[in-house]
């Protein structure tokens, strides 16, 4: 009786062990897939940051993103260059909104147009990153997936220095 429940022991440990394995490898790979994804919307933000802040144009902007994301300097995780596949900042210059006569009740159409923005006003910045996706998950016949991150930004109606010649 005793090697029987020996046996039915390591027969038990030989079935589980390759699936600990593949739950381990998938929860380390959705991790990097959520880090990566953490950095794509942290370089967005910072694209954003800079429509709203700054006087760079478009091209300047996508550059300075790409260095975000890939430069050697950078300590910690860089992306892979090669699997950016877009980087897309689009400027609206929306005029500034003048929040001192708010009690004019004149100049109420300023108002209204500072709460209700139509989305093309908005200035974007947008990523896609290839992500390659490991063999054993090669199920539904794909070996990569697009991550995809966008942020809008209302250039102009709070900024408080006179740049991107805005009223």
């Amino acid at each position: 009786m005793l090697k029987n429940k020996k046996g039915q022991a390591f027969t038990e440990a030989v079935f589980i062990f390759p699936v600990i394995i593949v739950l381990i490898f998938s929860v380390v790979w959705f991790a990097r897939v959520l880090l990566t994804w953490q950095q794509l919307v942290s370089a967005t933000r910072y694209g954003t940051d800079m429509i709203a802040n700054t006087t760079l144009s478009g091209e300047d902007i996508k550059k300075d993103i790409k260095n975000y994301l890939t430069n050697k300097m950078i300590e910690g995780r860089r992306l892979d260059t090669d699997k950016i596949k877009d980087i897309t900042v689009d400027i609206k210059n929306y005029n500034a909104i003048d929040y001192n006569n708010i009690t004019d009740l004149s100049n109420i159409s300023n108002i209204v147009q500072g709460l209700f923005v139509p989305s093309n006003e908005l200035s974007t910045v947008s990523i896609s990153y290839s992500y390659d996706l490991p063999k054993i998950m090669n199920i539904a016949g794909m070996d990569e997936f697009i991550i995809k991150t966008k942020l809008s930004v209302l250039a102009g109606s709070g900024c408080k220095n006179k740049i991107h010649k805005r009223k």
